[in-house]
């Protein structure tokens, strides 16, 4: 973990992803965050949802903008991926908003991306120089009321025993971040469709 200057550029984003070349997930199971697999103990599992919108036109407005990690950008995050649009196994480097002009670096890979029916999300788990160990799902839904739904879970524990002493400021930081994707995916559920916006 690394704290910097967020607002300058995304220097510190992408010098993480060029570190991480050989760098493992610092946790296990993979998927726990999806349900594929129960959660260890000593993991403190959060879940927030929200209707965001109604109808195909807002989940496929909703799906692109998360699967281009537009919502992670209009949440305020510092955004270096490998790719423009999430992959597997890719890696990103995140700078996380901290007490204004700070931020926290992170580094995270893909562990899955979903795209089944009327559901499409990805989820990310940590790699080392993240201040948590762990996993993070975000799945975007369209269910047959027609509402349009996001969920966000995530299943972690503190990677240090600094961040272990700031656990509700940190818990507080997590719901925080959550708040701040779902009303991002709620802004572009009806904000106007980019070209070729498909999940």
């Amino acid at each position: 973990m690394l704290i910097t200057r967020r607002q300058v550029d995304g220097t510190a984003a992408r010098a993480l992803v060029e570190r991480s070349k050989h760098s493992e997930l610092t946790y296990e199971p993979v998927g726990m965050s999806l349900g594929w697999r129960p959660v260890p103990d000593g993991y403190r599992d959060v879940q927030h949802e929200r209707v965001i919108g109604q109808g195909e036109d807002a989940y496929r407005k909703v799906g692109y903008a998360l699967m281009h990690w537009e919502i992670h950008r209009k949440a305020g995050f510092q955004v270096s991926a490998q790719h423009s649009a999430v992959r597997p196994d890719e890696r990103v480097g995140l700078v996380m908003p901290f007490l204004g002009v700070l931020g926290v670096t992170a580094i995270c890979k893909t562990v899955a991306v979903v795209a089944e029916g009327d559901t499409t999300g990805f989820a990310y788990g940590t790699l080392p120089g993240h201040p948590q160990e762990g996993e993070e799902s975000f799945l975007l839904s369209h269910r047959p009321d027609d509402s349009v739904v996001l969920t966000i879970r995530a299943v972690s524990k503190p990677a240090s025993a600094l961040i272990k002493l700031a656990g509700p400021l940190a818990h507080a930081k997590q719901a925080g971040a959550a708040k701040k994707f779902l009303a991002a995916a709620a802004f572009y559920a009806s904000a106007p469709a980019p070209a070729h916006a498909e999940p």
